[in-house]
């Protein structure tokens, strides 16, 4: 009849309703504009970490790429042993606190800079077991585990940043990596590209990079600041959980690395980590969503219809741009390959076709893990990653003899996938009041702070809402 509305009708209404929602949240200027601002620089430093790569495998062939990506490895684990979660704890305790960002960055970067001269010194004693009898390549890794404490004072500026100025947070991470390809570039025209010089150029720029974002912190407001016993423990409490989440993830994204590092040849590592290094660069671009959309949500005090279009949002995008960008490159793999980096590097297609899906499942994993994260919940995402951590080292542990490099491409690929399922799994099942679940701790920032209380961070998905008291 005229004048009533079918259930098809009504269906279609609320779609209608649904799609002009969405298209609000794409045109509201702050986010996307710093969603495309942030993907602008996460580009710039792909393309020139990405350029300098290029020069440093068909300089030094895949025998010293292999060698350089072990030591960047190790490099790794000791920024995330002495970092001890204090980035992300950072980020989220500046934008939820900003007339105590100052002492918060002060406090944190003391922290950091106790556990990184820590983790360097553990490093420093481990190297030469590392290099597997290389005297050489035990150089570059004291070289990489000194740099690690100037990546660490960097990261407390760098990341107190991200809460309070995005473009220029943006501008301090980009400095590195292009002073690594001006410097990289230039040795190579000079032909004194080695191993250890590569190194050294990393250092510096790491340097720079803490150079600037100093100075931006200043200009912002960030700098100077004091130390507070007070706000150790909030900052440990958020850590420990990050920690507990990105010990998980960094086995998943470097055990592959580490352990081909100890055996197998570095040039078949080094074909390996090119293959890692060209599924890897979509996360530029979607990772952009999951950096803008973390301090906005912690910095918002519940969870709104608005909230749920964001995480909506952030979740297709990333895997629409990552999909995009990796089918075109695995199609043309063959040729490409061989073309860019040398034939030498034509052992790496294959790599390529078995890592592709895994990287969009590691895409869209970080940037649901921003998501929980942002709503206090970055246990969940050690819960997620733990699970996939087992994964990764029951699959490594039975192909690895039989397929060796091949077998660690297929064990990040399952890995990944785990751990987005659950992480996902567990974002659409938050409740909407959730910010955090278990019991409340109060004034954790200090006495200035009476309005703040955080939900314990430590829940692990499961049955009800469990609290888990061992993660703080």
């Amino acid at each position: 009849m005229p004048g009533l509305l079918t259930a098809t009708d009504s269906a279609a209404l609320r779609d209608t309703a649904h799609l002009r929602r969405l298209a609000g949240a794409l045109r509201r200027p702050g986010f996307v504009r710093s969603v495309a601002h942030t993907a602008g620089y996460n580009l710039a430093a792909t393309v020139a970490a990405g350029l300098g790569g290029i020069l440093i495998a068909r300089a030094v062939g895949p025998t010293v790429r292999g060698e350089y990506a072990a030591v960047t490895s190790w490099f790794g684990v000791v920024v995330l042993v002495g970092g001890v979660g204090q980035p992300a704890a950072l980020c989220f305790y500046v934008a939820r606190h900003p007339s105590r960002a100052r002492e918060y960055a002060a406090t944190s970067r003391a922290m950091m800079l106790v556990m990184g001269l820590l983790a360097a010194a553990g490093g420093m004693l481990l190297s030469p077991l590392l290099a597997r009898g290389s005297a050489q390549v035990a150089i570059g890794y004291r070289i990489a585990f000194g740099v690690s404490i100037i990546a660490l004072v960097g990261a407390s500026y760098t990341y107190s940043l991200q809460a309070r100025d995005i473009p220029r947070w943006n501008a301090a991470r980009t400095v590195q990596p292009v002073f690594s390809l001006i410097a990289i570039l230039a040795l190579w025209r000079l032909r004194l590209l080695t191993l250890d010089a590569v190194l050294v150029v990393l250092g510096v720029g790491m340097l720079l990079q803490l150079g600037w974002a100093y100075w931006s912190c200043r200009r912002v407001g960030l700098v100077p600041g004091r130390a507070r016993v007070a706000l150790m423990r909030p900052l440990a409490i958020y850590g420990a959980a990050q920690i507990a989440a990105l010990t998980p993830a960094a086995l998943n994204e470097q055990l592959d690395q580490l352990v081909l590092s100890q055996t197998v040849p570095a040039a078949d590592l080094g074909r390996y980590a090119i293959a890692v290094s060209l599924t890897m660069l979509p996360l530029s671009a979607a990772s952009a969503i999951g950096y803008v959309a973390f301090p906005k949500l912690a910095s918002e005090r519940g969870v709104t219809p608005a909230t749920r279009r964001l995480q909506r949002l952030a979740i297709l995008g990333s895997a629409g741009l990552t999909v995009a960008m990796l089918v075109p490159l695995a199609l043309t793999a063959p040729w490409l390959v061989p073309l860019v980096f040398g034939s030498a590097y034509r052992g790496a297609v294959p790599l390529i076709w078995i890592l592709t899906p895994g990287a969009v499942f590691l895409n869209c994993g970080q940037v649901i893990g921003n998501l929980l994260r942002g709503r206090s919940h970055p246990s969940v995402v050690a819960w997620a990653q733990g699970l996939a951590a087992v994964f990764t080292v029951a699959l490594l542990a039975a192909l690895l003899p039989f397929l060796g490099v091949y077998a660690a491409a297929i064990a990040s690929t399952v890995a990944y996938g785990v751990a987005t399922a659950v992480m996902l799994h567990r974002l659409l099942h938050l409740p909407s009041h959730a910010r955090g679940s278990g019991p409340r701790i109060e004034s954790l920032a200090g006495p200035d702070d009476e309005s703040f209380a955080m939900s314990d961070i430590s829940e692990a998905p499961g049955k009800g809402k469990r609290a888990v008291e061992q993660s703080g």
